[in-house]
């Protein structure tokens, strides 16, 4: 009767072991980009950082910037659009309240999420430099409403929402060599950018889509005459949002 009983006990003893371990631990998170995507040095900012299995992160800390303060404000899922990529557009936000120092140097800065499951990626954030910041102003969205540049500059700008177009516009004379960068995908941006430039009488002059690799168009060309020079931005896939942040930099 005794050896019974302990046939009856040993599948019971085991079956504790057994479901411990099929509990599943929290996925590390991802971060994948930051809104607005440029960060400033010298001062408090908040931002939402956007990724994947971030609703659980109790601490943020950052890599390459001695000095700096991060406080956790909030973390949440949030819902992904019909139709657009998940994988770029994240599902899930943690939003900080980020203190730079003066010092502190594009490139090198970048922040690590954590949760119950792990540490995230080290992602890399997009930081203000010396060119001068300018914000986009709605509404640019075409020529008889392009926002007016200054050389060089760098503008911060959102393709806010599906079809939208921002158009900016600069003075240049015949000769002049322009350099045009977008800087989005490569920080994580989930915009496709494609950018078209027109001269001042509306003809296409050069466009450029991906480049090298990157989603991230890349122009340098010479001016054909004098005269207002046109620069349109968009998705390429007809995409945006509040979250897709692109910075604009223009320089001769």
């Amino acid at each position: 009767m005794s050896r019974f009983l302990c046939l009856l006990v040993l599948p019971f003893a085991f079956a504790a072991p057994i479901a411990s371990q099929d509990k599943k631990k929290d996925p590390p998170p991802k971060l994948l980009y930051s809104v607005p995507l440029v960060a400033k040095v010298g001062e408090k900012q908040k931002l939402a950082l956007r990724g994947k299995n971030l609703a659980g992160v109790k601490d943020v800390r950052v890599i390459g910037a001695d000095g700096a303060k991060v406080k956790v404000l909030n973390a949440k899922a949030v819902g992904v659009p019909n139709n657009y990529p998940g994988e770029r557009v994240g599902d899930s936000e943690v939003e900080i309240e980020l203190d730079l120092p003066k010092g502190a140097k594009p490139g090198a800065v970048k922040l690590v999420a954590a949760n119950p499951g792990g540490d995230s990626n080290e992602y890399a954030l997009l930081l203000r430099d010396e060119r001068p910041a300018v914000a986009e102003k709605e509404d640019n969205g075409g020529f008889d409403t392009a926002q007016l540049l200054t050389l060089p500059c760098a503008a911060e700008g959102t393709i806010k929402g599906e079809r939208d177009v921002d158009v900016f516009k600069f003075e240049g004379k015949k000769g002049d060599k322009v350099r045009i960068e977008v800087q989005a995908a490569r920080f994580g941006s989930p915009v496709d950018c494609f950018l078209t430039v027109y001269d001042a009488e509306r003809k296409i002059v050069a466009s450029a889509d991906d480049v090298a690799g990157s989603a991230d168009p890349v122009l340098e060309l010479t001016l054909p005459r004098d005269g207002t020079c046109f620069l349109a931005l968009l998705d390429a896939h007809d995409l945006g949002g509040p979250n897709f942040g692109y910075r604009l930099v223009v320089t001769k």
